[in-house]
């Protein structure tokens, strides 16, 4: 079965706590990000997301951008310090169909994640969206990234 993870980091937060939420700048970000995705016809199937405040104002203001019509699922899985196979088997659980899934994190998860299904993290600053497919043999591989430096430079 060919199915398609899109890891995105929160956007820029005041803060690492639970209850740290997302900065203006952030924000604003986050949304230029829903739009670059918007326009190239972008759409998750599913969304899951950490329970922390950030990770979630990040799902709810992207999918949003997106026409808002997926209702993130909050998983305990994914905070920051969570093992990526605890995390991959809850994802699977919650939303075993579903693709793509949008999974919205933290580090280091989404970077383990990254290095559990493609051997290598392509480095996730905050609000980085990185795609990857996995496919039917366990095999995975990089779809695509688009990291803050991509989105100023108009790339």
């Amino acid at each position: 079965m060919l199915r398609i993870l899109a890891l995105l980091r929160h956007g820029l937060a005041g803060g690492q706590g639970p209850d740290a939420g997302l900065l203006p700048e952030g924000s604003r970000y986050l949304r230029h990000l829903g739009q670059r995705l918007e326009a190239a016809g972008w759409r998750p199937a599913a969304v899951v997301t950490s329970p922390y405040r950030r990770a979630r104002e990040t799902a709810l203001l992207v999918t949003g951008m997106l026409g808002g019509a997926v209702e993130p699922h909050v998983l305990d899985e994914l905070v920051p310090e969570a093992e990526p196979r605890v995390a991959l088997a809850a994802i699977l659980a919650r939303v075993p169909l579903a693709t793509p899934v949008l999974v919205v994190s933290h580090l280091p998860l989404v970077g383990r994640l990254a290095q559990e299904l493609i051997g290598e993290d392509p480095g996730f600053s905050p609000g980085t969206f990185v795609e990857i497919v996995r496919e039917g043999d366990g095999g995975a591989r990089l779809l695509r990234r688009i990291g803050p430096r991509d989105l100023r430079d108009g790339v």
